[in-house]
């Protein structure tokens, strides 16, 4: 068959000769001259030519999708990738990119998308490490022909589990124990959840590496298998840095991490649900991780199975140092720390603001016992800092909390959806002085900043941070002041 090139229809199976754009925000290559809609094609970059597959074909005017199947001409910024999955994996989208046009890729892709704010946006801060980054890893278990048992990731748009042991973005410790994890529970019989015909014990491995080397390990089963504390016996004698092992009961049908509530949102991480099922295996039910601010300041903090932290905690304290340096600015006396997960963001601006009061909103009741215990440990009083479990539309309204005041500073840190209209209308109506807003998607952030702009804030400038190297995820923060 020979590649078509200047088509006026797409279909599945088709040959086109092509050329990409752009990147489209997926970290795929965008084809748009001489199709009739776009094309995006997965490890294309701009200015390179292919020959590829249309794989599939939107009826709802999204865009068309194809594969590679020859790649006539190399991009000058296209490296070999660090990894031996990258392509089926899907994870790592852009690992074919040097890193600094990944950086330079991600602080466009947030001038853009925020082009309507008119606001002056930063070069994106780069990761200490673009490798080996990643201290929370969620595994899939899978049957496997040799080994039996294998725990690695989906394979985009499928339920298929590829093995991706060669990982390089996943803290090599955690791959380690997630090794163990499946020949253990291979040579114990304990078998992989099977989706189509909902048998099978072992569906997920969450795993979590704090600053120390300790490692706690979550898994998640449908049932509690006779050889389960073998299994525990196993990990922990060959991984002495495992100080942590919960299990989590799952018997929902399909792939679900864990069983979604009636009341969950559609993209709510049921991770952060009630931790009242789990059962404690080995150590304790939660671990230490301390987040360097420098060389003389840490914040130290409490993170249980089901609690949020980000998943770099490099960058994370990058974050967390800035925006409480920014802040220090306003000398707030009230901090409110809005979606505030454990609470390391509102404690490291708190820690710069000694005299101040901080008051956290999380829906998670086990992230809200972590930032409580957390705060206890470090000498700071009750009084001081207060944390209350459920969602920023029903608890802010219930604080007495002066509004409007010159000294109140608000923290958002959202989840990918953004706030609700509803959060943002109680935040609106405590009015603080300046906003920090730390996003993970342009998108919700333009939405939220928007709204606020609407209501006489402005945002006066924004930094992506490059939280996930080698993803097209980026995390962005944005200081908002009421005029």
């Amino acid at each position: 068959m020979k590649a078509e090139f200047g088509v006026t229809k797409l279909r599945v199976g088709q040959q086109l000769k092509v050329t990409a754009s752009q990147l489209a925000q997926s970290g795929a290559g965008v084809v748009t001259h001489h199709v009739p809609s776009p094309l995006h094609v997965r490890n294309l970059l701009p200015s390179e030519e292919a020959i590829v597959v249309v794989q599939h074909v939107s009826r709802h005017g999204g865009p068309a999708h194809a594969v590679i199947e020859r790649r006539n001409t190399c991009a000058k910024d296209r490296v070999v990738p660090s990894c031996s999955s990258f392509g089926p994996c899907g994870g790592c989208a852009v690992l074919h990119l040097t890193y600094e046009a990944q950086l330079a890729w991600k602080g466009r892709t947030v001038r853009d998308e925020l082009a309507p704010l008119g606001v002056d946006v930063n070069p994106c801060v780069a990761a200490p490490s673009p490798s080996d980054y990643r201290s929370r890893v969620k595994l899939a278990a899978a049957s496997h022909p040799v080994r039996n048992v294998i725990l690695g990731a989906f394979a985009p748009r499928s339920h298929n589990v590829l093995d991706i042991a060669g990982c390089q973005t996943n803290r090599r410790r955690l791959m380690d124990v997630a090794k163990t994890v499946a020949k253990s529970a291979a040579d114990l019989g304990i078998s992989p959840y099977e989706e189509t015909s909902a048998t099978g014990s072992l569906r997920y491995v969450l795993m979590r590496e704090v600053s120390s080397g300790a490692v706690q390990v979550s898994l998640v089963m449908t049932d509690k298998p006779a050889r389960l504390s073998a299994l525990v016996d196993a990990v922990v004698r060959q991984h002495p840095c495992v100080q942590s092992v919960v299990l989590h009961r799952n018997t929902s049908r399909g792939n679900a991490l864990l069983p979604v509530s009636a009341t969950a949102a559609p993209d709510e991480d049921t991770e952060l649900g009630s931790s009242d099922g789990d059962e404690l295996l080995y150590g304790d039910s939660f671990l230490w991780e301390d987040l360097r601010m420098d060389q003389d300041r840490s914040v130290r903090l409490r993170v249980s199975a089901r609690s949020f932290l980000q998943v770099n905690r490099d960058v994370a304290a990058l974050i967390y140092r800035d925006v409480a340096a920014l802040l220090a600015k306003d000398a707030p006396e009230i901090i409110v720390d809005l979606y505030c997960g454990v609470s390391g963001l509102g404690r490291t601006v708190l820690s710069v603001n000694p005299h101040a009061t901080l008051y956290g909103i999380e829906l998670g009741p086990s992230a809200i016992a972590d930032a409580e215990a957390a705060a206890r440990a470090a000498g700071i009083a009750a009084s001081q800092a207060q944390f209350f479990a459920g969602t920023v539309e029903d608890v802010l309204p219930t604080l007495s909390l002066p509004m409007g005041s010159d000294k109140l500073a608000a923290i958002i840190n959202p989840p990918r959806r953004g706030c609700t209209e509803s959060a943002l209308t109680a935040l609106h109506k405590l009015s603080p002085a300046v906003i920090a807003y730390v996003s993970c998607s342009p998108v919700s952030m333009l939405r939220d900043l928007l709204w606020l702009q609407e209501r006489g804030y402005v945002t006066q400038h924004v930094t992506p941070y490059d939280m996930h190297p080698g993803t097209p995820h980026i995390e962005s923060v944005a200081i908002v002041r009421r005029q």
